[in-house]
């Protein structure tokens, strides 16, 4: 089998969504035919690395990818596709900014027009279930590019409703859809902690629900535990996936 090598994209532009968010808009000749349409399309990122102007990435083959010899590896993390615009050639990717922010979170405060990124294939399984009466979406900031791509995928009609944590009232963002959106302020409060008791208290339809939830991965192993247990989801209509630890 053969791999897919990432795609060597270039900054068009980089924009403040809220204090603590960036969105940087890549493009180029390599992002044609990119596959990045649908909801919650994960891409792996490969930035450079000191002393370097583009990452190294690797090409296909059947035995799997190939590293150019002799240049480092690059810094690979996980986002996901926020907007892809393939007439326009552009594909956005939001960036938390925050006290003690990693390498990738450093590279979207510093690219400028022209700063190289590779970009792999997207990846993601979650599609809306047609049988669902209700969606019960849940995140905090991490997972508000995911959260804004899967309230675009809920039918038409069908009530949603979106339980998200930021950190305070500067960090919330219009979102797309007709759902109803709790936000809770985290404040000087633990990751996470707000999020969980939020989701506890809030008023759910009957029904069949589904439910897609991300973000700090203890918080979402607890509401994960509650929606399966104290609210009677099916294990089937609960998609969770922590995107990073706070504990």
């Amino acid at each position: 089998m053969t791999t897919t090598a990432p795609r060597l994209l270039q900054v068009l532009r980089r924009t403040a969504v809220t204090p603590k968010m960036i969105r940087v808009t890549l493009g180029g000749a390599e992002l044609a035919g990119f596959p990045g349409t649908g909801p919650d399309r994960r891409i792996k990122m490969f930035f450079p690395v000191e002393g370097q102007d583009r990452p190294a990435v690797p090409r296909a083959s059947t035995g799997g990818p190939v590293w150019p010899a002799g240049e480092a590896r690059p810094t690979i993390r996980t986002y996901t596709v926020r907007r892809f615009d393939p007439q326009a050639g552009e594909l956005d990717v939001d960036f938390v900014v925050h006290s003690g922010y990693g390498p990738a979170a450093a590279w979207a405060l510093e690219a400028e027009p022209g700063s190289w990124v590779g970009v792999s294939e997207p990846g993601g399984r979650w599609e809306p279930d047609p049988a669902a009466t209700f969606h019960l979406v849940i995140g905090d900031e991490s997972a508000l590019p995911a959260v804004a791509t899967v309230l675009e995928a809920v039918p038409a009609g069908v009530p949603a409703h979106a339980v998200l944590e930021v950190a305070d009232a500067t960090e919330e963002q219009d979102l797309p859809g007709d759902a109803r959106v709790t936000w809770v302020h985290r404040g000087d409060a633990p990751p996470g902690d707000p999020l969980v008791a939020a989701v506890k208290a809030v008023g759910l339809p009957d029904g069949r629900g589904q439910a897609w939830l991300a973000g700090e991965s203890a918080a979402v192993k607890e509401i994960r535990t509650h929606l399966l247990t104290e609210r009677t989801f099916d294990r089937r209509a609960v998609y969770a996936t922590g995107y990073w630890r706070a504990r």
